[in-house]
């Protein structure tokens, strides 16, 4: 066993689980007003879309470009470099790791986590990630940022002299492969002294495995190439220099490599998504695993794993806390952890080999993905991917604001190619925290991160209570009246967008451009059921969208790879096991649980290839193209084919021939395809999304099943239409007997609340944190059935009316890539969409982007005094 080790008199060492104490598994919070809506807290930090609260321990020293992937410390002390990889420019940022001052800002076509210095400290290499540059939002669009050249599309590992406190202010070499520059994603890179020689972890940007690629630091050339798993992430090497360890992100697995003979001995099996790790004196090797809560413990010698560290803030919770860096403070013995997606840090004590113990937590900013130690471990650097505080947009699309100019002039550019989004105002930040006195403060730190957190074990079983009563069940396996769930994901509309011109409602009119003559059969479902209007996609856009909405949970993979993609400077496929959450897919749940599932093109591009055959998934046809947006009606009709055919077989003993206990049905078309010549025009697309829409609820609600069923409608992601409120406030359905009628429900929902919702309904556990946490949508259902059914209403405009070449912004439509979801400006195809309703001259309003909208202060503070 190992020794007590207390802080504060709060944390104690802990039982076999390696779990913090029972008192902070058992914790609970008081509940805020079910209608608060997110934004800043008066004592300082947010309360999020998602119903999770950030309260910083460190200070925030800087304001970063998105997705902090590393940070490291120069071998004198005096540097702390950030390395960030996002949508904004990628590039370092350089600090006085004492007055916290910064010192530069050097931008790169790419990069992606390798930081690594040369052992006299004179060179830091920088891996260069990906940069293809195919489908640049901006270049490929409108020209407005110059094509870098063809040295740039070849991503690099680059080098920096580092003299006189400074690094150079560009490059002064490049290391790069001789294959195609496509096959390229550099990664993490470790430095072999006694070789001369540097290992760069190149995880390509496809499905196939990937490699160590070893250079000779001299001469710059490949010296051989090193094969390993899927997607390796980070390397590091041994005291002696003798083993390099390579972390497999979608393997689950580290190759351990003899730097004698450059070759792979021996691979060993770890946990899900691990990524950084990291060496501590004694030779164990720690290894994050982001995709299950875990830290293994590995001896570098022996390669025994020594054992399991749970990082997650209860001993029983699912996904979601999501550990993704390390720093080890050799003199003190403790391993700091950023959890991402707990915005917390881990404190674990590592004195005992073979024993190690979680002992507390430290909050932080939203999304820590970067730690670093300096001045000799008296100050924790963090890096938070998603910033501090809310982002406003003053230079959205149609804004009569001239850029700062202040920005930087690539940044000016890509605003005024289109505006900006919520891809674009979302920053990072660098928060620093004196540690020095951790023994002091780490029990307050502690309960902190539990009152910022409202996930707890007992959820697992019981959710949240509802105030009155409600079909939707409390207890887990419960069991309800509802025996069949339609869940419709549809593409990329805010609130405002549809719903702008509902009366008695938060709304703006003066943002709809799908008001009720376009979407006639939605506005009657909001009217006659209930109006959402504070529900939040809890996706930022549909690469994690779609995750976020069919598993309540995105991993660490796609959180740190889209924003780079949506960029335009990175190409990857995402159909590899880094992508896939632990816990799986409602449908998974479903088929755990012995229930039918279908699912009508959702899978289609989303979970590709391995995953709908793992899933016994079907498709809705493909329409009259190969692009990825379906006709909606084509699909519809093959769904009311298979209801007439479950019709028929109602009183079949046998399940499969009966409608199936869940359905997931993606509805895109209101995607749009802009002013493309020959496409539907927007107005006909999102009307034709509309009838459709309302076809299948008549024929659902005039069935036999209607009496037990319930339909919700979401987006998967609100991406950027206008709105009032916030860029990730959606609109969304609910329409079951039970719904109740010519109601606004204005409690703070999100994603995982209409998942957690399917889950309770159907008798099936959470999945993530995530959805165990998120409010079920009580107060939208009653107790009482009233099963009138809906009586679809036709279009009220021409849904064949289709753009010609003189159409406002045919050309630009003609160049966007439609054959998946999101590769098409979002921008700029919003503008479009803006102008072929409300007429060409008509100047699109600039969205607001807050992530979390701003609240009336007092409003905060009274209901901050009431958490």
């Amino acid at each position: 066993m190992s020794s007590v080790w207390s802080l504060g008199g709060y944390a104690r060492a802990l039982e076999a689980s390696s779990q913090v104490a029972p008192a902070l598994a058992s914790a609970s919070v008081t509940e805020a007003p079910l209608d608060r809506r997110p934004g800043p807290l008066p004592s300082g930090g947010a309360y999020l879309p998602n119903g999770w609260r950030i309260r910083p321990a460190g200070k925030a020293i800087a304001t970063l470009a998105d997705t902090v992937t590393n940070l490291a410390v120069s071998p004198d002390g005096k540097l702390v470099v950030a390395l960030n990889s996002g949508f904004l420019p990628h590039g370092l940022t350089v600090f006085d790791a004492k007055t916290h001052r910064q010192l530069q800002r050097i931008d790169l076509p790419a990069t992606f986590v390798g930081l690594a210095w040369s052992p006299d400290g004179r060179t830091l290499y920088v891996s260069g990630g990906n940069a293809k540059y195919v489908g640049n939002y901006h270049t490929a669009l409108q020209g407005a940022v110059e094509p870098m050249g063809a040295a740039a599309n070849r991503a690099s590992v680059y080098e920096f002299t580092y003299t006189g406190g400074r690094l150079s202010a560009a490059p002064t070499a490049r290391l790069s492969e001789t294959v195609d520059p496509g096959q390229v994603w550099w990664s993490g890179l470790a430095y072999a002294p006694d070789r001369g020689q540097l290992y760069a972890v190149n995880q390509g940007p496809g499905a196939a495995p990937g490699n160590v690629v070893v250079f000779d630091a001299r001469t710059r050339r490949i010296v051989t190439r090193i094969p390993v798993e899927m997607k390796p992430y980070q390397a590091i090497l041994t005291a002696d220099g003798k083993r390099l360890f390579v972390s497999n992100w979608s393997s689950g697995s580290v190759s351990v490599i003899d730097t004698d003979t450059n070759r792979v001995v021996t691979t060993l099996q770890v946990g899900r998504n691990p990524s950084d790790m990291k060496l501590s004196a004694d030779g164990r090797l720690f290894v994050v695993c982001a995709n299950d809560n875990t830290v293994h413990v590995i001896d570098a010698k022996t390669l025994e794993t020594l054992e399991r560290l749970s990082t997650s803030l209860s001993p029983t919770a699912p996904e979601g806390s999501t550990p993704d860096a390390l720093a080890i403070d050799e003199a003190r013995k403790l391993l700091y952890i950023a959890n991402a997606d707990n915005n917390a840090i881990a404190v674990a004590r590592i004195e005992n080999r073979k024993r190690s113990a979680v002992v507390g937590f430290i909050p932080t900013g939203w999304y820590p993905s970067a730690l670093a130690l300096a001045d000799r471990g008296a100050t924790l650097f963090i890096g938070a991917s998603k910033g501090e505080m809310p982002h406003p947009d003053p230079l959205g699309p149609g804004s009569p604001r001239v850029p700062s100019a202040r920005i930087d002039q690539d940044f000016k550019k890509l605003m005024e190619a289109g505006g900006c989004s919520v891809h674009c105002v979302q920053t990072g930040s660098l928060e620093a925290l004196r540690v020095a006195n951790l023994d002091e403060r780490l029990s307050k730190w502690t309960e902190q991160v539990a009152a910022n957190t409202p996930y707890s074990d007992a959820l697992l079983r019981r959710a949240r209570p509802p105030r009155t009563a409600s079909v939707i069940p409390q207890q887990v396996g419960q069991g309800s009246p509802i025996k069949h769930v339609i869940y419709i994901i549809k593409e990329n509309r805010t609130y405002d967008q549809v719903f702008g011109d509902l009366p008695g409602a938060n709304g703006d009119p003066g943002l709809t451009i799908f008001g009720e003559k376009v979407t006639p059969n939605q506005h009657a479902l909001a009217k006659q059921y209930v109006i959402l209007d504070n529900l939040y996609c809890d996706g930022e856009v549909s690469m994690d969208g779609h995750y976020w909405s069919t598993a309540a949970y995105a991993t660490d993979f796609i959180e740190k790879i889209w924003p780079s993609v949506y960029a335009g400077r990175s190409s990857t496929n995402a159909d590899v096991d880094a992508a896939t959450p632990a816990s799986g897919f409602l449908w998974d749940a479903a088929r755990r649980k012995g229930l039918t599932f279908r699912s009508y093109n959702e899978l289609r591009q989303f979970f590709a290839g391995r995953h709908i055959s793992r899933y016994e998934a079907i498709q809705g046809p493909a329409g009259e193209d190969s692009d990825w947006i379906p006709a909606d009606a084509k699909v519809l009709d093959v769904f009311l084919g298979e209801l007439r055919q479950y019709e028929a077989n109602y009183d079949s003993p046998d399940p499969e021939k009966r409608l199936p206990n869940l359905i997931v049905m993606s509805l895109p078309d209101d995607h749009t395809k802009g002013a493309m010549p020959g496409a539907q025009t927007p107005k006909a697309m999102v009307a034709s999304n509309d009838y459709a829409l309302g076809q299948l609820i008549e024929a659902v609600s005039h069935s036999r099943y209607w009496p037990e069923t319930a339909i919700f409608v979401i987006e998967d992601d609100a991406q950027d239409g206008p709105d009032h409120v916030d860029a990730r406030r959606t609109h969304g359905l609910v329409v079951s007997p039970y719904v109740k009628r010519g109601v606004v429900d204005s409690t703070l929902y999100s994603t995982t609340s209409m998942v957690r919702s399917i889950e309770l309904m159907l008798g099936l556990p959470p999945m993530s944190q995530y959805d165990a946490a998120a409010m079920p949508m009580y107060a939208s259902f009653g107790a009482t059935p009233l099963v009138t059914p809906f009586t679809a209403i036709k279009p009220m405009v021409d849904v064949n009316a289709k753009n010609t070449p003189l159409s406002y912004g045919a050309q630009e439509s003609r160049r966007m890539d439609f054959s998946d979801a999101d590769r098409a400006p979002m921008h700029l195809l919003n503008q479009i969409i803006w102008k072929s309703v409300k007429g060409s001259d008509a100047v699109m309003p600039a969205p607001v982007h807050r992530f979390r909208p701003i609240v009336d202060a007092q409003e905060a503070e009274d209901s901050d005094d009431r958490d």
